[in-house]
This record gives structure tokens, C-alpha cells and sequence, in this order.
């Protein structure tokens, strides 16, 4: 079992790793719904190019979904960069606009409801290798962009790194389980003011090994399972160290 698991807790680690310290900058910036909003729109763009194109070549698909990713979330630095003050009432509007328009498309179609599902909640048990290696380059260069180049955490850079994870994560894992991983862990790794990273990649990992491994052995969904497994790590996490604080500092 876990040779078929493996891809899925690869890929579930990889997503985690990466959204860690991108999802410490989204609650600095205080810009939370970005990444919901990110990702629904490369959601509708995979709903669309699956309408309208019969099977389209990966060029094109991935042309085109990363694309949709960049244009929106350069759309959003623009909004930073003029409106400042309603830049996070524009994203979540972008975002509900987006998620009606995909069930609008979707409406008519017999087949609506099963390709919902796997773009908002994925199919991470499902994950073959083929697929981590077709994403695993974009991680790497998030890697060494992230780490080597700070000045790209800053600005319109902050802004594409952003958008080049989120699309490959939508791809890999789905909506919910996006947002999950970038916000819950950043949460756990709050101290204080600050945010320790160490907490949140510790979270986030114990979250995607337990999620996937009772879902296959209890035949549960993994997507929605693996949300909640986030949210029990993060609020246990921030439990345990408050705990630990208040102990240390006892006379």
C-alpha cells in the first residue's frame, strides 16, 4: 500500500514545504484570501480548457493555467500598488466571482459535479510520480528564488513566485487543500509578533502523513480529511507550545 501511497506523500510534503513560508507572508502582508482567490481562478481555467479543448496538450494546458495564475496575481499587486485600502475586499471578490462562474459553467454539464470536486478538493491519493516530477521543477526554482534572492519576496516578485507555486499546488492537491496548507501551518507557527518556520513545516508535514495514510486504511475522502488534519495540527501546535510557555514561566 504505501508504494502507491508514496507519490501522494511526496507530492503532499513538496506542497507543504513550499506554502510554509509563502503562507508566513500572506498573514504578515494580512492578505489571506489571496490564495483562495489565486487558486480558484487557475481553478476556472482548468474547468474552461477541459470545456472547450478535448484532451489539449500539456503545452497548452499548462500555457494556459499558469497564465490565468500570473494575469491574476499580478492583478492583485496592481490593486496593492494603486488601492492599497480594498485590495483585500478586490481579492475576495475575485474570488467568489470566480467560484460562481465555474459552477455557472458547469451547470449544464453531466459530468459538472465529479470535475468540481476534483478541482476544489484534488485527488492526492491518486497523485502518480509522472505528476511530481511535471511540477517538481517549479517548486526547486521557488526554492532557490525564495532562498538565495530575498529582494523576490518583496513586491510585483512576491507576486509571481506566489502565483507559480499556487498554480502547481491547484494541479496537484486542489483548492481546499491549498489554502489549508499555506494558512493552518502559518497560523501553528505563530509566536509572539513573529512566526517560527520550523513549526509550520512540522505541522504541516504531520498533517499530510496522518491524513493520508488513515484516509486510505478508513476510505475517506483525502482532500476534505486532510483540511481538517491541518486545522487539529495547527490549533494543537499552538496549544502545546502555550502550554510549554506558560510552564517555563512559572515561578
Amino acid at each position: 500500500m504505501l508504494d502507491i501511497l508514496a507519490p501522494g506523500l511526496v507530492a503532499g510534503i513538496i506542497v507543504t514545504a513550499a506554502h510554509a513560508p509563502l503562507g508566513i507572508e500572506v498573514l504578515k502582508r494580512g492578505i489571506v484570501f489571496i490564495d483562495l482567490a489565486t487558486a480558484q481562478v487557475v481553478g476556472l481555467a482548468i474547468i474552461l480548457l477541459g470545456l472547450w479543448l478535448d484532451e489539449p496538450i500539456s503545452v497548452v494546458h499548462q500555457g494556459v493555467v499558469f497564465g490565468a495564475g500570473i494575469a491574476v496575481a499580478l492583478f492583485f499587486r496592481w490593486i496593492e500598488r494603486v488601492s492599497p485600502d480594498e485590495q483585500e475586499a478586490v481579492i475576495g471578490s475575485s474570488f467568489i466571482v470566480a467560484a460562481s462562474a465555474g459552477l455557472l459553467v458547469l451547470a449544464n454539464d453531466p459530468h459538472g459535479g465529479e470535475a468540481l470536486s476534483d478541482v476544489l478538493s484534488g485527488q492526492i491519493l491518486f497523485i502518480a510520480w509522472a505528476d511530481v516530477v511535471a511540477f517538481l521543477p517549479v517548486y526547486i526554482i521557488f526554492a532557490i528564488a525564495w532562498s538565495v534572492f530575498p529582494r523576490l519576496r518583496t513586491g510585483t516578485g512576491f507576486f509571481v513566485l506566489f502565483a507559480l507555486v499556487i498554480t502547481s499546488s491547484v494541479q496537484l492537491v486542489g483548492v481546499y487543500v491549498v489554502f489549508a496548507s499555506l494558512i493552518l501551518p502559518a497560523l501553528a507557527a505563530r509566536k509572539g509578533k513573529g512566526y517560527v518556520l520550523g513549526r509550520a513545516y512540522m505541522s504541516g508535514v504531520i498533517s499530510v502523513v496522518a491524513a493520508i495514510l488513515i484516509s486510505a486504511v478508513a476510505d475517506l475522502p483525502a482532500g476534505p480529511f486532510l483540511v481538517l488534519c491541518f486545522a487539529v495540527s495547527a490549533a494543537a501546535m499552538r496549544l502545546l507550545y502555550r502550554a510549554g510557555h506558560r510552564l517555563t514561566d512559572a515561578p
